[in-house]
Parts: C-alpha cells; structure tokens; sequence
C-alpha cells in the first residue's frame, strides 16, 4: 500500500528561468512553505524560506534585488543568495541566523528544487535526468528551440496528486481512447532499479505492425517525468510536472521541445507555433481524468498492465517517506471488489 502523502522526497519543477530575470523577485509556495525565489545583479538564482527573520515580513512581496541581496520591504534587511545577513540598515552588527536556502538547478531554462521532508540535501544517487543528455539518445540542446515562452503549458492550483501524473509511465491503455491515438502502444521494457525510472514505449505502425514512434522516458521521482519523442516527423522532448502547492493542490506544467525548422531556426515558425498550442488540448485530454480520478490501491489490472503498473507502484514506495501529513486532494476508492 502506498502511503500517499503530498510530502514526496525528490525533484520537483518550480518555473522557468524566464520567469526571473536579473533582479528580479518571485514569491512562491510548495509542500506548504513560502518561499521566495530571487535572482542578483549578476545572475545568481536563489530559492529562500519567504519570511524575514526580522518581523517576519515575506520578502517576495515588495522585496527588492541590491546586488547580490535582496532587501526586505518592511525594515530594509539584506539577506543575500546564501541566506545570511548582510545588512541592518543604521547598525554595525549583521545576525549570525541564516534564512533556510533551498537546492535549485536551473536547465534548459527550467527550474528544479530539491524537497526532502528532513529537510536534508539532494542525494547520491538521487540524479535530476537531462531531456537532452540521454545515454541513447542524446542531443545538442541548441537544436531546439526554447520551450518558454511559446511551447509550455501552466496550470496552477490544480487538485490533482502527482502520483496520477506518475502513472502514465507504465499505462499503455489510455492513449487509444484517453488521446485518441489509432493504436495502442507496447510498453517495450522498464527499469526501477536506481530513483530514475527508465522505460520504453512503441507506436505500432497500423498496417506493417512495426514500430514507428517510440517514446524515451525517465521520471525523477514521483512528480517530475522526461520524454524523447523518437520519429522522423514528430520528434520532440517534454517535461511534464507536478508539484505540490500544499496538502491540497498541485502545480503542473508541461514544457516542449521543438526541433528548429532550418528555414526559420531563430524564430518559431507558425507551424510550430500551431503545434505547441495543440499542446495544452493534450495535456486537458489527461487533466480532465485526474481531476475526477478515485485512486484503487488494488486495481483490477488488465492483463498487459500486471507488470508495468505493479513494478511501477513498488518504485514510488521509495519516494513516499513523509508519514502523518494528508492524501491532499486524492480520492481513494474503498477496494470492495
């Protein structure tokens, strides 16, 4: 049984890079902390607890960037990127106490932070995977264009636990009736053995009956998943994410990759640019299931889903490792079958 809290241990996306520019300050919240995420004068992007230790004022609404600091609006303290005390405006001292600083990563114009329920730094062996750096399947990032702002989608405040996200790893079933696919895919293989679940998926071609589009995936953890679309017309990479808000709504996002068209490869052209809006319909397509979704411990599973869905489910275990906090907005359904 999954103990099912909205605490998980791993990787988690926050943002875009975009979205914090050089000075510039966002107040945020996930897992229930407010935090304030702030980026210096000269780049650096930080991620603190939100309230200053002073009055407690949260620096992420009116606090502003002074080099690499950034002020709090109520009394002017300065607290820079690795959460010290820098400045009491009209006195000597600086306070030993530091603001609790939080591990970010910042990649392909994606933001990434580290939640451990102990609070305890990201871990060995716990890798952020790289959409781009793939084993198999590498590429040079600057074939792509940016996925923000043209190809993402945000949806925030969703009641929706990202262990439903999670479980399009191993379902093969949905994409004939859920995405209207002409023909249901085969789950190729899986591995669980390390917290980066790996797999691979095949479209079958309808008529020759082989594989014409395989789908590359890797999830860090339970809310966070990367994709390689392998084809020669719909090749593409994605980022699909869920992160816990508070106990009772999450925020996803869904960021794309789309390879540059050689005849436009500094601006999207509008081809593109009409895929990427056919982006959002694909992601309402499964949004619309999870929202209204009751969660079975015990499924009963159709034949083919047995070992896919079961090893999946024993993976997730390991991320589960809060105990006491709520399911959040997750229905379960009584196992009385």
């Amino acid at each position: 049984m999954l103990n099912l809290s909205m605490k998980p241990t791993g990787w988690f996306q926050i943002g875009w890079s975009a979205e914090i520019p050089p000075g510039g300050v966002k107040p945020m919240k996930y897992f229930g902390h407010d935090l304030v995420a702030f980026r210096s004068d000269t780049g650096e992007l930080a991620v603190l607890d939100a309230h200053c230790p002073h009055m407690g004022a949260h620096l992420g609404y009116g606090g502003k960037v002074k080099g690499d600091c950034i002020a709090c609006p109520y009394h002017g303290w300065e607290w820079n990127t690795r959460g010290e005390n820098r400045l009491i405006p009209g006195e000597e001292r600086r306070i030993p106490k530091k603001m609790r600083k939080w591990h970010v990563v910042e990649r392909h114009g994606i933001l990434f932070l580290w939640h451990d329920p102990a609070g305890n730094a990201p871990r060995e062996g716990w890798e952020l995977p790289d959409v781009f750096d793939h084993p198999e399947h590498p590429a040079d990032p600057k074939d792509f264009y940016p996925c923000y702002p043209n190809a993402i989608v945000f949806k925030p405040n969703e009641r929706i636990h990202p262990q439903l996200m999670t479980e399009n790893a191993a379902d093969t079933a949905h994409f004939r009736f859920t995405h209207h696919a002409p023909e249901d895919p085969v789950l190729l293989h899986f591995d669980t053995s390390t917290p980066v679940w790996k797999s691979e998926m095949g479209f079958l071609n309808k008529h020759t009956k082989e594989i014409a589009l395989r789908l590359h995936a890797r999830n860090a953890g339970v809310g966070l998943s990367f994709t390689i679309f392998q084809h020669k017309a719909l090749g593409r990479r994605l980022v699909l994410s869920c992160t816990p808000v508070d106990d009772d709504s999450s925020d996803l996002r869904v960021s794309y990759y789309f390879p540059r068209d050689p005849a436009s490869p500094e601006v999207m052209p509008e081809h593109v640019r009409e895929q990427a809006r056919q982006t959002e319909e694909l992601f309402e397509e499964d949004a619309r299931m999870w929202r209204h979704q009751r969660f079975r411990q015990q499924p009963i599973f159709a034949k083919r889903d047995v070992a896919g869905y079961r090893a999946l489910r024993q993976w997730c275990a390991q991320f589960y490792e809060a105990r006491g906090y709520p399911q959040g907005p997750l229905k379960v359904m009584e196992d009385e079958l």
